[in-house]
């Protein structure tokens, strides 16, 4: 089963006096995702002057490899016009070499390279719920993890097959609050560990993008 994150709320900030070079329109990373097996994740951002209702990046490499992702507006759009997307999958593995992006932005074709190393893999997060969770309250802990610059954390409900709630951090633990949930049901806490500081708004970019999945036990909550 395919996986992804859809965009948060980007902050744009002006500062009187000051000028930055126009950032690449298409930012883009790959790497591996290690859970039951190895898969692969990325992580993409995209800077459109024209805003359509949706693009499509393809990925091709080595072994034949190709795959294309369409990013939707209505999802993937933030408030100041930057698109983001990060996606998980168990499979397919990936085979080391060089990995190519590219997209049609604004009339212009983007290409992004990007080397991978398959043997390069995140540790997966050991997770820990806090005592006594509540159906209003549960907090999660986990290890830190080598090379993890932030970490999705999703509350799920492991009867419904639901995501109940979710966060980006780069913390060590975190607390969800005002739940409303069944003491009839099971629940997990999932920590996805990033090599990229996916907690900022639009995700930082930088090098091979590597995500891990440590997930707790199941468990159930008790009325506050």
């Amino acid at each position: 089963m395919k996986h992804y994150l859809l965009a948060g709320i980007a902050m744009l900030g002006l500062l009187g006096g000051c000028s930055s070079p126009p950032q690449a329109k298409l930012q883009a990373s790959i790497g591996t995702y290690n859970a039951t097996g190895v898969g692969r994740s990325y992580l993409l951002v995209l800077r459109p002057q024209q805003q359509p209702n949706s693009i499509t990046v393809n990925v091709s490499g080595p072994g034949g490899y190709s795959e294309s992702i369409t990013l939707q507006s209505a999802s993937s759009r933030t408030p100041s016009g930057v698109w983001w997307q990060v996606g998980w999958n168990p499979s397919p593995s990936l085979s080391s070499g060089t990995y190519t992006f590219s997209a049609l932005i604004d009339g212009q074709t983007e290409l992004v390279p990007v080397e991978v190393d398959a043997s390069s893999t995140l540790a997966q997060p050991t997770v820990s719920i806090g005592n006594n969770p509540t159906t209003r309250s549960v907090t999660a802990s986990w290890n830190p993890v080598p090379g993890a610059g932030a970490f999705l954390v999703r509350l799920v409900n492991r009867t419904t097959g639901s995501v109940v709630a979710s966060t980006r951090v780069t913390s060590l633990s975190t607390t969800f609050s005002s739940l409303s949930l069944n003491t009839s049901d099971q629940y997990a806490v999932e920590v996805y560990a990033a090599s990229s500081n996916i907690a900022n708004d639009p995700p930082l970019v930088s090098g091979q993008f590597n995500m891990s999945l440590g997930e707790s036990a199941n468990f159930t909550v008790s009325a506050p």
